[in-house]
């Protein structure tokens, strides 16, 4: 269980049990079954139906079990939160994950100074150089997402005896990110030359496919995972 989720029970039942002093203790409300039977019922089940929705919370929750739910992990800081629950020293994924955070903020930069480059020079490309970082992005999340996943079912136990294997798998994917990242850098180069006269379109519509076919060689490679 993430420490975010402990917190947010802990508060949960101290609330819950403050409002029971206050409803049950005979120095303020003094509600008793014999005094209102209606009420009385009705707080006992509240407390029922919390309980019950707590443990299954706890018991059933990725985001509970894990820190995160992959589902709802949409961008960067989103990856990052997940990650940051991995980052246990005593994880045997621990290097791998630092790995992972160092890619992201890494992908999260370039795209920054690619907007910066477009906005400073001529944006005849901007929108394709634009959909490319957000599909080498995407696909970078992907493979977090992946590595996610993997450790989940490590901690879970049902791969504990696959160590090697998952950090083999885990590598895989780091090694992709750390392409297109290096693709990404080639593409940066170009686009700051934008305006020099040495520098030309060919050249620029060169790293762009060069980067488009690594991702798709990229994908079709982490499909076979």
């Amino acid at each position: 269980m993430s420490n975010k989720t402990l917190v947010k029970l802990v508060i949960a039942i101290i609330i819950l049990s403050i409002l029971d002093i206050i409803i049950f203790s005979p120095a303020i409300l003094a509600i008793s079954f014999s005094s209102n039977t209606l009420i009385f019922c009705t707080v006992i089940l509240i407390n029922i139906i919390c309980f019950i929705s707590g443990y299954i919370y706890v018991t059933h929750s990725t985001t509970a079990k894990y820190g995160y739910d992959l589902d709802k992990l949409k961008n960067a800081n989103d990856y990052k939160e997940a990650l940051d629950s991995k980052l246990r020293k005593n994880s045997p994924f621990y290097t791998q994950v630092k790995q992972a955070l160092t890619q992201l903020d890494s992908m999260t930069r370039k795209k920054d100074v690619l907007n910066e480059l477009l906005e400073q020079n001529n944006q005849e490309h901007f929108t394709a150089l634009t959909d490319l970082a957000n599909q080498a992005s995407n696909f970078l999340f992907n493979n977090i997402r992946k590595i996610l996943n993997r450790i989940a079912i490590f901690d879970s136990d049902i791969g504990n005896n696959m160590e090697n294997e998952y950090k083999a798998y885990i590598q895989k994917l780091l090694d992709s990110n750390n392409n297109i990242l290096g693709e990404f850098n080639k593409l940066l180069t170009e686009v700051s030359q934008i305006d020099d006269t040495s520098s030309n379109d060919d050249t620029l519509g060169k790293v762009l496919n060069d980067m488009t076919n690594s991702l798709k060689t990229l994908r079709g490679e982490n499909d076979d995972l």
